[in-house]
């Protein structure tokens, strides 16, 4: 009897496929923020092996099976350990191939939001005065009949936009993540392909790994800060009563205080819409964010799919990883958020997890003799304030 929590099954409307020799399944904050699977039905390799099938039924006729079936634009509903991976997600490609001694098919596809990155934004006139993010969200998706919504947004996403165009044949994914990076809030999809935007969770959930016990692999990369200060610039809506350089010339900065930067250096980025001075800041904030994500990445891999809770992995999710090895930290533990998950299935049946885990907006201390800390495990920004010169 197969293990339940090592199966990937897949349904569609053509029948349900439990046979995959391997497995990759992912999703990630910064890299494919959609979830995406890739799956291959063949004979092993090995004319030794001795894999069988979840059904019972040959590796041939199983292969034979999905090639069928399974052809671009099916939909397709994916569990991995009995748990919702993609709802209503699509196969976006297939490879049949056999020679005198192998079929093989291979299927790969994403979750229902891929739409939003393939086709330009239905958006009527092209123009929102005064909405919020999330109704100017909704308004985009409701084509495709996907939905948005905030997790724990910062204070301040909920500011309605002055004014939102949609540029000539902009995609709702281009144009919703333009608009959440000016509200400081990173986005991804959720199993049925609705958007959800935020910063996660902000307290420990209990999920926890520890070097020695339930890590088989792991690596932490830390990287030099560089520049000072993050500045950005950009320019407010004109009017009658704002106009010249009050309006065309504004700025923000946000001065780091650890990871020995250069003294007086600072990195410079234009925003990408006509901003207020108070959403400029708020646009600081994510550039900050996304430059401190880049400081520390953990990865690790353990056994299986589910987390230590027992369940699939959502974004964002707070991990606490304790491993002397990696942190040279007091008590050798850090509290971290989940950036990304590959699950993997090898066609030996090796069932595996791959996380990778970056730091919190202000990083814990670094002890190496239990007293002092050099701050790369903490590189604290300050709020972001208009410029002396704005």
């Amino acid at each position: 009897m197969p293990n339940p929590n090592l199966i990937c099954e897949v349904r569609a409307n053509g029948g349900v496929f439990r046979d995959w020799l391997t497995i990759e399944a992912s999703q990630s904050v910064d890299k494919s923020w959609m979830r995406t699977f890739s799956l291959t039905c063949a004979e092993p390799d090995s004319p030794g092996s001795k894999r069988k099938t979840a059904s019972g039924q040959s590796w041939a006729s199983a292969a034979k099976s999905v090639s069928d079936v399974l052809v671009p634009g099916t939909r397709v509903d994916i569990t991995l350990a009995g748990q919702p991976f993609i709802t209503q997600g699509l196969i976006g490609q297939r490879q049949a191939a056999y020679d005198a001694n192998r079929h093989a098919v291979r299927v790969t596809g994403f979750s229902k939001s891929e739409i939003t990155n393939l086709a330009s934004a239905d958006a009527g006139t092209g123009q929102f005065r005064g909405y919020k993010l999330d109704a100017i969200a909704n308004r985009l998706l409701k084509p495709y009949g996907l939905k948005f919504r905030v997790e724990s947004g910062p204070p301040g996403w909920d500011t309605p936009f002055p004014n939102v165009v949609i540029r000539h044949g902009e995609t709702a994914f281009s144009a919703i993540s333009r608009l959440c990076r000016q509200r400081g809030m990173w986005f991804w999809s959720d199993p049925n392909g609705d958007l959800v935007a935020g910063i996660g969770q902000q307290e420990a959930a209990g999920i926890v790994f520890e070097e020695g016990v339930n890590i088989l692999s792991a690596n932490c990369s830390l990287d030099w800060q560089g520049a000072e200060t993050a500045i950005l610039d950009a320019q407010q809506w004109g009017s009658d009563h704002l106009s010249g350089r009050q309006a065309a010339e504004i700025s923000a900065q946000s001065k780091f205080g650890g990871g020995n930067p250069m003294p007086g250096t600072f990195r410079q980025v234009l925003a990408e819409m006509p901003l207020s001075q108070q959403e400029l800041q708020l646009r600081t904030k994510m550039e900050v964010m996304a430059m401190q994500t880049a400081l520390m990445r953990v990865k690790l891999a353990y056994q299986g799919w589910l987390n230590p809770a027992g369940a699939l992995w959502d974004m964002a999710d707070m991990v606490t990883v304790k491993s002397p090895m990696l942190f040279p930290v007091q008590d050798a533990k850090l509290d971290l958020k989940l950036f990304g998950v590959t699950h993997t299935q090898t066609p030996d049946g090796q069932t595996t997890s791959a996380i990778d885990l970056v730091n919190l907006a202000a990083f814990q201390q670094r002890y190496p003799d239990a007293t002092k800390s050099d701050g790369f495990f903490n590189v604290p920004s300050s709020d972001p304030k208009p410029s002396p010169a704005a």
